[in-house]
């Protein structure tokens, strides 16, 4: 079974769910946002590299092999362990959620590749990340967005993570 979004969902998350940095201020700016991360969670192949060459290696790295919809090679080699999983467009599988939780207690680095979309696992890692934890995803064509995983940023998206819970009937997820 998998969380299914209507489009007014998925047009509220094309908006930034964290702090936006702009490409040219990534550089400059990423350690500041990532020093005292308990865990740090890249989504897409693109932050993902970007990342492993600013020598930043995320702990759990979701990749689907495409950027903006065009297949591309999958990001660098910097992992110990990789999970697979299904997951369709516009949609959060049951899958994708079981493969988040084993990487949250696998060795670490480790790599998610997901057949379908990986975008809106996002979500799965605000959902069951650990408190302090960052996520690191891609705001196209503009630059990177740091959500900081916290009870303010659970609290703001917690109609869309209760869709989530309701579903997999999961209550020992995060309170919200």
């Amino acid at each position: 079974m998998a969380t299914l979004f209507s489009s007014e969902e998925l047009s509220i998350l094309k908006l930034p769910m964290g702090t936006l940095l702009l490409d040219d201020d990534v550089p400059g700016s990423i350690r500041e946002h990532t020093i005292n991360a308990r865990m740090i969670i890249s989504v897409g192949d693109a932050t993902t590299d970007r990342l492993i060459a600013l020598k930043i290696i995320p702990h759990i790295q979701i990749v689907d092999g495409r950027e903006r919809r065009m297949k591309r090679s999958y990001a660098g080699s910097s992992y110990v362990k990789e999970l697979l999983c299904v997951n369709p467009a516009g949609s959060i599988s049951n899958d994708a959620i079981d493969r988040f939780k084993e990487a949250l207690d696998s060795e670490k680095p480790v790599r998610i590749v997901v057949d379908g979309e990986e975008d809106l696992l996002t979500l799965v890692a605000l959902a069951y990340a650990p408190s302090c934890s960052v996520i690191l995803y891609g705001q196209p064509l503009e630059g990177m967005v740091v959500l900081r995983v916290d009870e303010e940023s659970r609290s703001r998206y917690k109609e869309l993570l209760r869709k989530i819970y309701r579903t997999r009937g999961d209550d020992e997820a995060v309170a919200v």
